[in-house]
């Protein structure tokens, strides 16, 4: 199943598209994005192997029974940022957890601040609430979540790398 596609004033969430490979790659690959995205490590390799491997994940998603939606942020049909809502071995089953990098040239425009407030309006009908695990060092999504309202930090350690972060339980 794929994830739906939702339309804000701006923007539009909806699947990838293998035309995308290059703009993902651009985000994926920027040093902001590296810098606090887990798992990210700016070998190209890697970047194209993780985009092929989301749109195989696409068809799988009837059949695996955690919730995993992935999505483009899209202006003017321009993929602007990556998106995901999931379950994560942070959340409880009345939990979701976003995940998001924005691209260099689409950042400190409202993107993320409109994005934000589309999904903190969801999450009645969807019947979960909204994490984000964020490191402490990233000053510029803690202020934009603030923005969103946070109703709960939690600090947390990453048993491999003994990295802390904090758990934010999102406003309703």
């Amino acid at each position: 199943m794929f994830p739906p596609t939702y339309q804000t004033q701006r923007f539009i969430l909806k699947p990838y598209e293998p035309k995308d490979e290059e703009r993902f790659i651009e985000i994926a690959l920027d040093k902001e994005s590296i810098h606090f995205m887990g798992g990210a490590n700016g070998i190209e390799a890697e970047a194209r192997e993780l985009f092929q491997k989301i749109l195989k994940t696409y068809p799988l998603q009837d059949q695996d029974r955690r919730w995993f939606w992935i999505w483009g942020v899209y202006e003017d049909d321009r993929l602007c940022a990556h998106l995901e809502m999931k379950d994560t071995e942070n959340t409880q089953p009345h939990e979701l957890e976003i995940v998001y990098m924005v691209h260099p040239d689409a950042r400190r425009k409202g993107l993320m601040t409109e994005v934000l407030l589309f999904l903190k309006s969801q999450q009645i009908e969807w019947n979960r609430r909204i994490i984000a695990t964020v490191s402490p060092n990233n000053l510029n999504s803690l202020s934009l979540l603030e923005k969103w309202g946070i109703e709960s930090k939690e600090t947390l350690t990453d048993s491999e790398t003994q990295k802390v972060y904090y758990k934010l339980i999102l406003s309703r």
